[in-house]
């Protein structure tokens, strides 16, 4: 890159076409590559994919009424164990169902 002998306002049009000629040339953004292979087109395929994993047949979203009472207590004993009010609540319901079944 060449030192430029003064500032860009001062000079003339000629003088300016000439000082910035190296900004004209085309910019090449992604150099030529080859095909993704089988394991990196199964990594972009699972970045692509949004929220979250999931796990057996999916999640589904339940609206249930409970006590305000009961809820607390699921919660605090949640937080006590790490987990989710909801892992707690899925955990709480296998449970009840091998004992049932």
């Amino acid at each position: 890159m060449k030192r430029r002998q003064k500032a860009y306002s001062q000079m003339t049009t000629a003088e300016l076409r000439e000082a910035t000629r190296e900004f004209d040339k085309e910019i090449k953004r992604f150099p030529p590559g080859r095909a993704l292979t089988a394991a990196q087109r199964q990594t972009l395929r699972r970045a692509r994919e949004r929220g979250r994993p999931r796990v057996g047949e999916g999640a589904a979203h339940v609206q249930i009424t409970m006590e305000r009472a009961l809820l607390r207590d699921v919660d605090e004993v949640a937080r006590a164990n790490g987990v989710t009010r909801s892992q707690f609540i899925a955990q709480s319901v296998r449970r009840h169902l091998e004992k049932a079944g």
